[in-house]
């Protein structure tokens, strides 16, 4: 589009600050009214490493990055739209709850063009102490311990882990998923999720054609993400009519101290029809909160894609912890990545290995505004990549608005 990125986000600094409702109204499950509309604005000035980032078919894992220029790469400091969620939803009759977001991030899409994130309808009996839901619609796995603020964004930094990075990236599916819950007396709180559904036929391709990548894009139905060889990859695409199945397990004290998780997802893909993957994933973490306002969450993931043509099986994974320090308005995190992919099959190379750091700073003052600067270093290796060690370090300062 001819608009440039500066422009819009202005544009919509401005609207947002005109239109905003009363205070009271924030990212809270539960409205007051029938019918609820909220938005998120995030523009940041972004400094990234020398190679061009993934999202401009470069060999660089931050999701921004330098440019090419004669004989090499050199850095490039961008004013960028980083996000524009807007999310609406409402109450139906028969105690239904009906849900919706779409997203703005135009340097991953390469165009202004909304992705619908999520679209669902839910129930809920019970209360907080036991209860069950059903939802059904479109919406990523929850199996994040990341992507807990507004509009599914990461709570802790600005970019999510390689690892939630990645989940929220390439896994989208459209069905139903049961959640039951039940907190004892004085006792723990149990809670469990099952979900079925369709659209993840090429979940592994991403990884097995880029490798993990580090930044806070979320895919949905319509998503396309870009490749090194200059082509798209799908996230929701569905060939064998057969469905994925999921599920997440949480177990927390009365006092939620201390929370394990653990999830598994399966997409089921039949092999026997072209161009489909077959997946399978676990995972498990914990948060855990040793003094007030002091949050450690470690979390670990490992599965395999298989393809039968072309030749590009890998298993894959990935493992970070983060300590997070709350101060007033302040947050202050510092987090370790470490990621693997490994050629299963000796067909075309997709292994890749690396680790990283990332200390974050974050200030959220009133009911609607954050600022926060983030520095990130990687140190990755793909070697099949035409630059099988970029430069990855790079820092970003992001201002959000949101109401």
């Amino acid at each position: 589009m001819s608009r440039s990125p500066v422009a819009l986000a202005l544009v919509c600094l401005l609207v947002c600050s005109v239109v905003a409702p009363r205070a009271s109204a924030q990212y809270e499950v539960q409205q007051d009214s029938a019918f609820w509309l909220r938005a998120l604005l995030d523009v940041r000035i972004a400094r990234g490493g020398a190679a061009p980032s993934w999202t401009d078919h470069g060999p660089g894992k931050p999701r921004y990055g330098g440019r090419s220029a004669s004989g090499g790469f050199e850095r490039e400091t961008r004013f960028v739209l980083g996000q524009l969620a807007i999310e609406a939803g409402a109450a139906l009759p028969w105690d239904l709850r009906a849900q919706a977001q779409i997203n703005v991030q135009p340097d991953i899409a390469d165009s202004y063009t909304p992705w619908l994130i999520d679209a669902f309808v839910r129930k809920e009996w019970g209360a907080r102490a036991a209860g069950w839901g059903l939802q059904v619609g479109l919406t990523g796995v929850p199996f994040s311990l990341e992507h807990t603020g507004p509009a599914w964004s990461p709570q802790y930094t600005i970019s999510a882990s390689v690892l939630n990075s990645w989940l929220w990236e390439e896994i989208s599916v459209a069905g139903i998923e049961g959640e039951w819950w039940h907190e004892w007396d004085d006792g723990p709180r149990l809670g469990v999720v099952v979900g079925t559904g369709y659209g993840p036929d090429l979940l592994g391709r991403l990884l097995a054609l880029r490798g993990f990548a580090i930044g806070d894009g979320l895919s949905g139905v319509n998503s396309h993400l870009p490749l090194p060889n200059g082509t798209h990859t799908d996230i929701f695409h569905e060939e064998d009519h057969r469905p994925a199945a999921y599920t997440w397990v949480t177990l927390a004290d009365a006092q939620e101290r201390g929370t394990l998780r653990a999830g598994y997802f399966d997409n089921m893909g039949d092999q026997d029809t072209e161009g489909v993957w077959h997946t399978q994933l676990g995972t498990v973490g914990a948060i855990v909160h040793p003094l007030p306002r002091l949050d450690m969450v470690v979390q670990y993931l490992s599965g395999e894609a298989h393809v039968r043509t072309p030749s590009n099986d890998s298993s894959l994974r990935a493992f970070y912890a983060l300590l997070s320090q709350r101060y007033k308005g302040h947050r202050f995190t510092i987090r370790y990545d470490e990621f693997r992919v490994k050629d299963l099959d000796g067909g075309n190379p997709t292994a890749e290995s690396g680790h990283g750091i990332t200390a974050a700073w974050l200030f959220e003052w009133g009911l609607r505004h954050r600022v926060g600067f983030e520095y990130l270093w990687l140190d990755s290796n793909r070697p099949a990549s035409a630059t099988p060690k970029p430069s990855q370090d790079g820092w970003q300062v992001s201002y959000r608005f949101r109401y």
